[in-house]
């Protein structure tokens, strides 16, 4: 179904074939997950629906083994005596493509590990069409089938980001705390679910940490090993893998006795989430939301202390479009799933951020990532 949409796509274009080169994309459309290195992956589709898949010899298996395409095409290696790029050069050729009626995701393999090779542009003597929104308007709604794996992910980010909160104890240093917790609950998902297995090549299936003091008012500080100690901002993040599809959630935790500032910031934070959720509905453009976010964070004279949008779509990767910022134009539809996380950062004090897993539904949204928000319940007790 995909791949027809793809099709019906390209024929409204007045495209003769489209080359496919993100990881991502060619996973949405063959199921084929891989580690993405310097030797080029690419799907070419034909206007007839016809779709090849161009792989290393090292993906061989595979590729045969794990793909809906019509033909998986070898080549050895990389570089090699023939570059990969030709060998999908050659295959336009085949299809009979016009190079002014090509189109592609990127002019040539997305750039990984050392890669360097000609573009598509180079080999065909005609810049592609930009075809990259044909894939991604698909990508932005998630089917049920993709929503089911979505909530699976959160419904395990919140097991998992239980034990690590209950975990959490001054003085143990944070790896100390949360990699246990990491890896109960991934044993605990291959207990419960026989033959999962992470897919996508990233990563071990599940995650669950947090970064302690004043590293948190960056909002990618890293962990460093100091221990946690009483008073400690402590901001957090879990998640799952199911069958490709990651969800998001986050948590600020503050180790005893909250301050005045700490309160003030955290109350600041979740106003600012609380309002972007609730502004969350079919027909909303995406900048709204974020707009409501940074008016209300004007009242509360937190503006400058934003240091990012308000959120971002999320499925088969981490990050996708649309994006919760005032400069999208995209509008909210049912099925569309996003993060929402908009963070309050103060030097000398910490960062302030929750993230939650939100669907578009037919009448507004909903939280897909069900765990405490209120202060009360993320102070850690001191012993």
């Amino acid at each position: 179904m995909r791949r027809e949409a793809v099709a019906a796509g390209m024929d409204a274009a007045g495209l003769d074939a489209l080359c496919v080169f993100y990881p991502a994309r060619v996973a949405y459309l063959t199921g084929f997950h891989h580690i993405p290195t310097e030797r080029p992956i690419a799907l070419v589709i034909g206007s007839s629906g016809q779709s090849s898949l161009v792989v290393p010899a090292v993906e061989k298996e595979h590729a045969e083994s794990s793909t809906s395409v019509d033909q998986v095409r070898i080549y050895f290696e990389y570089p090699g005596a023939e570059h990969p790029m030709e060998t999908i050069a050659e295959m336009l050729v085949e299809m009979h493509a016009r190079s002014q009626r090509t189109g592609a995701d990127h002019d040539g393999y997305v750039p990984f590990w050392g890669y360097r090779g000609p573009r598509l542009s180079d080999l065909t003597g005609v810049e592609p069409v930009d075809s990259e929104l044909i894939i991604e308007a698909l990508r932005r709604v998630k089917s049920p089938a993709e929503l089911a794996c979505i909530q699976l992910s959160c419904d395990w980010a919140v097991r998992g980001h239980h034990r690590m909160q209950a975990a959490i104890k001054a003085g143990k240093t944070e790896m100390e705390i949360y990699t246990p917790a990491a890896n109960e609950t991934l044993f605990e998902m291959v207990r419960e679910m026989p033959g999962w297995r992470p897919r996508g090549g990233d990563d071990t299936g599940f995650t669950a940490m947090f970064v302690g003091g004043r590293s948190t008012a960056m909002p990618h500080g890293f962990v460093k090993g100091h221990g946690v100690q009483p008073g400690d901002v402590l901001v957090s993040g879990a998640g799952a893998n199911i069958d490709g599809y990651r969800s998001e959630l986050e948590r600020t935790m503050i180790v005893g006795e909250p301050t005045d500032d700490q309160r003030r910031a955290f109350a600041a934070m979740l106003a600012l989430q609380s309002k972007a959720i609730e502004v969350m509905a079919p027909g909303v453009p995406a900048g709204e939301v974020e707009l409501a976010t940074v008016r209300l964070a004007e009242e509360l004279g937190v503006e400058d202390n934003l240091r990012h949008h308000t959120g971002h779509s999320i499925g088969l990767e981490g990050h996708e479009a649309p994006f919760l910022d005032r400069g999208d134009d995209a509008i909210l539809e049912p099925g569309m799933v996003f993060t929402v996380e908009p963070g309050v950062y103060i030097k000398d004090i910490g960062g302030f951020r929750h993230s939650d897993t939100v669907v578009i539904t037919d009448q507004g949204c909903r939280v897909m990532t069900e765990y405490p928000r209120e202060l009360n319940d993320l102070i850690i007790a001191i012993d």
